[in-house]
C-alpha cells in the first residue's frame, strides 16, 4: 500500500484545516510504532522519518527483530538519519507483560523536555483464523490470546505510554488506532478480526471523551 506524507499529517492530526506548517512537519517528536516490522506499519515509519524534525525518535516495535533491524539500517541511511534522526528497535511480543514494558521504558527513556510532539500509532494486529465460523469457536483459551494481543494489549499499551509520557504545557500528544471497515460491518468468517476491531475503535472513542486535549483518531487504510 502507498501512503504519502500528506496523508500521515492528516491521519496524525485529525484535522482538515491544519495551517500549512502542520501539514509540512510533526515537530520535534517521539514516535512509537507497533508493528512496524513489515506492512503498513514499515511504510508509517518510513513516512513519519520525513516529517519530523531532526533530534526526533522513532520507537518501532514488532515481534520480528530481523525485519526491525533491516528498518533501522534502511532509516539511519536515509536523509533523516544522517539529519539527527533517532531509531531504537525493541523486538516485543505485546501479548506480554514483558512485551509491553520493554516498549514502555524505551519510549520513558527516550522522552526529554526537547519533544514537542508524542505520537503513538496503534497498528498491530493479527487476522486469526477466518476459515472458520462463529459457532466454531467454543475454546476459551483461543478466543482469549486473540483479543490479549488485539485488543487487551493495546488498551494497556496506550494507558501505560499515556502515564510514563505524561502532559506538559507545549507538548502535543497523538493516539492513532489503525482500524478497518471490519470495526463496522460484519463480515462471514470473521469473527474474531471484527470483534477485536470494534472493540479497539470503541476503546478509543471513550479516550476521546475522557481526555479532550489528547489527539485520538482511528484511521482505516
Amino acid at each position: 500500500m502507498e501512503i504519502k506524507g500528506s496523508d500521515i499529517t492528516q491521519l496524525v492530526h485529525g484535522a482538515e484545516n491544519m495551517s500549512s506548517t502542520q501539514r509540512k512537519e510533526l515537530g520535534r517528536a517521539l514516535c512509537i510504532i507497533t508493528g512496524a516490522s513489515r506492512g503498513f506499519g514499515r511504510t508509517v515509519a518510513r513516512e513519519l522519518s520525513r516529517l519530523v524534525k531532526p533530534g526526533s525518535v522513532l520507537i518501532l516495535t514488532a515481534r520480528s527483530e530481523e525485519n526491525l533491524r533491516s528498518l533501522e539500517v534502511e532509516l539511519a541511511g536515509s536523509e533523516a538519519g544522517k539529519s539527527g534522526l533517532l531509531v531504537q528497535c525493541v523486538p516485543a511480543d505485546l501479548a506480554q507483560m514483558a512485551g509491553l514494558q520493554s516498549v514502555v521504558s524505551a519510549s520513558r527513556a527516550a522522552f526529554s523536555e526537547h519533544i514537542d510532539h508524542v505520537i503513538l500509532v496503534n497498528n498491530a494486529a493479527s487476522l486469526g483464523d477466518v476459515s472458520r465460523f462463529t459457532s466454531s469457536f467454543t475454546d476459551m483459551a483461543e478466543v482469549d490470546s486473540y483479543l490479549s494481543l488485539n485488543v487487551t494489549s493495546c488498551l494497556c499499551l496506550t494507558a501505560r505510554l499515556l502515564q510514563a509520557l505524561p502532559p506538559r504545557s507545549g507538548l502535543c500528544r497523538s493516539v492513532v488506532n489503525i482500524t478497518s471497515l471490519c470495526a463496522l460491518q460484519p463480515f462471514k468468517s470473521w469473527a474474531l478480526y471484527c470483534t477485536g476491531k470494534a472493540a479497539r475503535e470503541m476503546m478509543f472513542k471513550v479516550l476521546a471523551a475522557e481526555e479532550p486535549d489528547l489527539r485520538v483518531l482511528s484511521y482505516a487504510p
